[in-house]
């Protein structure tokens, strides 16, 4: 590791080290217990975290730090993402956790500080004029960690929501506009997708354009994907529009529930304010519907400048869940 590590005496019973391949199961366990401990109706499977081991954007080598007990449990992480290719700024992701079975003073708080420390490392090695922030993510009933970013001088920046809609409830008739239409994704289609989801978020908050890599692993390469519930909008041969779909059994058997997840739903710019992105939203939930869901749910950032939370809220989409972004200027 290159950020120097010096390990308190009241935590040197841990066994301190990066993360390696072989500890993925053993970080899946940790993050369903918090999942069982924090209610985060958590979706990703043991699967695709052995995918995401090898994120471009985060070198486990050098850009992470993991606390084992004596017998292989995870008891806390730490893993910095920095994108190798920024646009608008340069932004180091923080992602740290605590076993909810070690929580104890100075833990939370070493680990934030490994990760602002070497946070900063990378982005002082970053060419270029662009701005330098830490940046963090977290559900806004975490009222410690959220002090705890508060203290070490993090502000909120953004808030999204967690929306969830009972199918039980009349679905519009709403249908794709005249000249467009909406069909089920297939392969052939993923260059013009990945162009399309890159145009249609260029103007969001925060937005980092997707590589094909990025494609491959975190959108359609995803265990629990559902091609076959997941649209397309078509003008002639033009992608217009896209609403990719996942189901995770996995989560909807802890949750005793039964639920599909509208992950990334987007028109390009051209195209929007034609009822397209409500055509893909309502065709989704039918499909829903007849494949035995109960609800749908998305995420959506509050302050979306395309009126997204509008459209989710006429649709009968409730908040059920919130979530803060904090950031950090450095440098």
């Amino acid at each position: 590791m290159t950020t120097k590590l010096i390990i308190p005496q009241d935590l040197q019973s841990y066994t301190w080290r990066p993360y390696r391949r072989e500890d993925v199961p053993a970080l899946y366990q940790m993050m369903l217990a918090l999942d069982r401990a924090e209610n985060r109706n958590m979706i990703v499977t043991l699967e695709d975290m052995e995918k995401q081991y090898d994120d471009p954007w985060c070198n486990p080598e050098t850009d992470s730090l993991f606390a084992f007990t004596a017998d292989g449990q995870v008891a806390a992480m730490a893993r910095v993402f920095v994108n190798p290719e920024p646009v608008a700024e340069h932004r180091a992701h923080l992602w740290g956790e605590v076993h909810p079975d070690h929580r104890r003073d100075g833990l939370e708080d070493f680990i934030l500080a490994w990760m602002e420390a070497r946070g900063r490392e990378k982005l002082d090695k970053k060419p270029g004029d662009l701005p330098r922030l830490l940046r963090v993510g977290i559900q806004d009933d975490l009222r410690d960690r959220i002090t705890l970013l508060e203290r070490r001088g993090f502000r909120p920046v953004r808030y999204a929501y967690r929306m969830r809609r009972d199918l039980g409830q009349p679905i519009p008739d709403e249908y794709a506009p005249e000249g467009i239409t909406l069909r089920a994704y297939s392969p052939d289609l993923d260059r013009g997708l990945l162009q399309a989801h890159n145009e249609a978020f260029a103007d969001h908050w925060g937005f980092e354009p997707a590589t094909e890599q990025d494609w491959q692993v975190f959108m359609v390469g995803r265990s629990d994907f559902r091609p076959d519930l997941t649209f397309v909008a078509m003008e002639g041969d033009a992608v217009i529009g896209l609403c990719l779909n996942v189901i995770n059994p996995e989560s909807n058997e802890r949750q005793n529930i039964q639920e599909g997840w509208i992950q990334t739903l987007g028109v390009r710019r051209a195209w929007r304010k034609r009822g397209v992105a409500t055509a893909l939203l309502c065709q989704s939930m039918r499909a829903f519907k007849a494949a035995r869901l109960d609800y749908a749910t998305l995420g959506v950032d509050t302050q979306n400048l395309t009126g997204a939370l509008r459209i989710y809220e006429r649709l009968g989409f409730v908040a059920y869940k919130r979530f803060i972004t904090f950031d950090k200027p450095v440098g």
